[in-house]
């Protein structure tokens, strides 16, 4: 199937890797509606054995939907762009989802040991779907592989199972220039010793800390960090 996407592409970089400046152009993609190309890192022969049947009302962005039991779900282990602050590649984000998820029976996974709500009551999960070529497809990595989420995890010592895979199809999707990744401009950043995020010289979370390191931001990535959503954003 072929899709004619607006795509908003960054033309100056800022500290997060890409620019909120926009600039639009249209492009041609095919894109499976239901499945993915049969050679996505994303598609499973089964589905996990936890795995729990729903249906979903009404997706709200490339992370997060309802479902018809009114239970949110936020998906695990990402972060895609927001609507409401009209961030690049929000709209395609929520597309890839809402074209695979809304109005569908789709089957809920959870981290296992881990709680299945956060604080905002939303379920965290992995959401998977029905392949056309009769594998099931995982949101979480899909999304990321096509260029229009991030890897995302709230602190060390809590990522998911699939983190490795996360962050590898996230450095794959960066290095093809793929959606979010189109225009990204590789810079100086700074990290702490323990810390999930990557910051600017000049985030106040760095005020009073003495070892900082500096690196890339392709190398921040590869690692698993995930730009400040206090100065990067």
């Amino acid at each position: 199937m072929e899709y004619h996407l607006v795509v908003c592409i960054d033309r100056t970089a800022d500290a997060g890797g890409w620019s909120n400046k926009l600039e639009t152009k249209t492009v041609h993609r095919s894109i499976g509606r239901r499945g993915a190309h049969d050679k996505s890192a994303a598609l499973y022969a089964s589905l996990p054995s936890d795995a729990e049947k729903h249906e979903v009302r009404n997706v709200y962005d490339g992370d997060t939907f309802t479902l018809t039991n009114e239970k949110r779900v936020r998906l695990l282990g990402i972060d895609t762009p927001e609507i409401k602050e009209q961030q690049p590649f929000a709209q395609e984000a929520k597309a890839y989802t809402k074209d695979r998820c809304n109005k569908r029976e789709v089957h809920l996974s959870f981290e296992p040991g881990s709680e299945r709500e956060d604080h905002y009551g939303r379920l965290l999960c992995y959401v998977w779907v029905s392949a056309d070529n009769g594998k099931h497809l995982c949101i979480n990595e899909g999304i990321v592989e096509a260029g229009l989420a991030r890897a995302y995890t709230p602190g060390k010592g809590k990522e998911p199972h699939n983190w490795e895979k996360l962050v590898r199809l996230q450095s794959n999707a960066r290095k093809q220039r793929l959606g979010l990744w189109s225009d990204f401009h590789d810079h100086n950043v700074y990290k702490t010793a323990n810390g999930a995020a990557y910051h600017k010289r000049s985030c106040k979370h760095l005020a009073r800390i003495r070892n900082l390191k500096e690196l890339r931001v392709s190398e921040a990535l590869d690692i698993g960090l995930h730009p400040c959503r206090t100065c990067m954003e």
